[in-house]
């Protein structure tokens, strides 16, 4: 693509387009844009975990701060800049990351496609190589990525927003689909606490591609959820490669105090802001902490799911993964949990075929899982990373038994999903209504509960961004769609 000089506003459209400070503007998409507004386009699309998708809002927020106009990735604007925020987590990610950039190059011919993310994290040369890329932006860069676009544009940038490794306040809330593209209608906005990890999975390439562990400040924190909150945002998700790994300095600012855990940067954030609902994404059982449940049975904001890794129901499977936990930690967690919060939900990650699982391993898991009654499980077959111990591991398991092994799990997982759901119906449970489909009938909107349960109700009234307590009335839909129909108390 071309150079090109870009002024951001003529004075005639400034009139119509008032500059926006860094800490008033307002993400969303700009569906028509002003004659002569002369701002280069931008549309974003993630594939991945929340993590990516909390960078993509950070993304977004810094470039509409820097002047670009946020545009729909399939909108009738025509973006200068299409951005594909990569995964990398498992060989099929990687295709998949190489499809999209290929086929946002067909569809936008005209624009800059930058490359970022984890692919681009892992394997550089591989992306760079790619005719459809224009621009690969890698780990050491990424502070710096609406500036390496800005200088490809010849375009000056009136701010310069503040680098920030880890945390992304600003920006849009991530739904849980994927490839997932910027929706300014969402209900749900995600901080990013943590990156990295060295736990050393013999499965995983994260560390490869993130380095190890860091964490953002309690203070920094607390001020990105307080962006949200003011925002509008009903519920706010703390996400990061690895929680169970974060470690802040202390507040008093002294070199030599113990670093601030998890709890202590939930305790801050419920003390100091004012918000409907706090969620994690997910835990690590290894770094499991008992004493977190305490802040749940104090504090309704805080939502009653738990997302789990199990990763195999096997001790032997577990220890080749180099997991750091055995099945008795695990099911003590687990017994915990219900103990002190019955109402909780609880998913889980699994693997099917790992190097050297046997029928008898395999098996294992089955009945393991059933024993802990998940509310939903998520199974992948296993997928070999070059560069991982696993990789090289002798036993690898033939795919078709990979299938085989992760349809038995997938249809345990309905069942227990069936057998969750039913323990509510007839509770009422608050639901945070996210959207609605319109037929010829009714209007029918679709939410989620504190614990984590997708629920439907009929309603001619606009229920967006609000939490109403609904009653549960029966069991509704099936795989991704599965939930509860419910009916509104208020």
């Amino acid at each position: 693509m071309s150079s090109r000089t870009i002024t951001l506003i003529n004075h005639e459209v400034r009139a119509e387009i008032p500059m926006q400070t860094p800490e008033t503007a307002a993400l969303s998409f700009e569906k028509e844009l002003p004659a002569g507004d002369l701002r280069p386009k931008v549309a974003l699309v993630t594939l991945g975990c929340k993590v990516n998708f909390s960078e993509t809002e950070a993304l977004a927020g810094n470039f509409q701060r820097a002047g670009f106009a946020l545009v729909e990735p399939h909108g009738n604007a025509v973006p200068d800049v299409f951005i594909v925020n990569t995964c990398t987590v498992t060989h099929v990610a990687d295709r998949k990351s190489r499809q999209m950039l290929r086929r946002v190059k067909r569809a936008n011919p005209q624009a800059v496609v930058v490359a970022t993310g984890c692919y681009v994290y892992t394997s550089p040369g591989e992306v760079s190589s790619l005719p459809e890329v224009d621009l690969v932006v890698k780990k050491t860069d990424e502070e710096r990525l609406v500036e390496l676009v800005s200088e490809r544009l010849n375009y000056e940038l009136p701010y310069r927003p503040e680098p920030s490794r880890l945390l992304f306040a600003g920006g849009l809330a991530a739904p849980e689909a994927h490839p997932h593209t910027l929706d300014s209608y969402r209900t749900r906005a995600m901080v990013k606490i943590q990156d990295g990890c060295n736990a050393g999975c013999a499965f995983c390439i994260v560390p490869t591609a993130r380095g190890g562990p860091q964490s953002v400040g309690i203070r920094e924190v607390v001020e990105g959820v307080r962006q949200k909150a003011e925002a509008g945002f009903q519920e706010v998700v703390l996400t990061g490669v690895h929680l169970g790994k974060y470690r802040a300095p202390a507040l008093d600012g002294q070199p030599d105090a113990r670093p601030l855990r998890l709890k202590a940067l939930l305790e801050a954030v419920l003390r100091e802001v004012d918000l409907p609902r706090l969620r994690i994404t997910s835990l690590e059982p290894q770094d499991y902490d008992p004493t977190l449940l305490e802040l749940w049975q104090r504090d309704r904001r805080l939502s009653r799911h738990f997302h789990l890794a199990l990763q195999a129901g096997s001790d032997a499977t577990l220890l080749r993964m180099r997991r750091g936990y055995n099945l008795e930690r695990y099911a003590r967690i687990v017994e915990q949990i219900r103990r002190e919060l019955p109402d909780a939900s609880i998913t889980t990650d699994v693997i099917v075929g790992f190097p050297g699982e046997t029928d008898q391993e395999a098996a294992e898991t089955l009945v393991f899982a059933r024993q802990m009654g998940y509310a939903k499980m998520h199974v992948f077959p296993y997928s070999p990373r070059a560069g991982t111990i696993a990789a090289t591991m002798p036993g690898q398991v033939p795919e078709q038994v990979k299938k085989e092994r992760g349809e038995k799990l997938r249809l345990l997982s309905d069942e227990l999903s069936r057998n969750w759901r039913q323990r509510f119906v007839g509770e009422e449970r608050p639901v945070l209504w996210e959207s609605s489909e319109n037929s010829a009938d009714e209007t029918v909107w679709s939410g989620l509960t504190d614990n984590y349960i997708r629920v439907y109700a009929a309603s001619p009234n606009p229920l967006h961004n609000r939490v109403i307590p609904t009653r549960l009335v029966r069991l509704a839909g099936q795989g991704d769609a599965e939930g509860m129909w419910g009916k509104l108390s208020a």
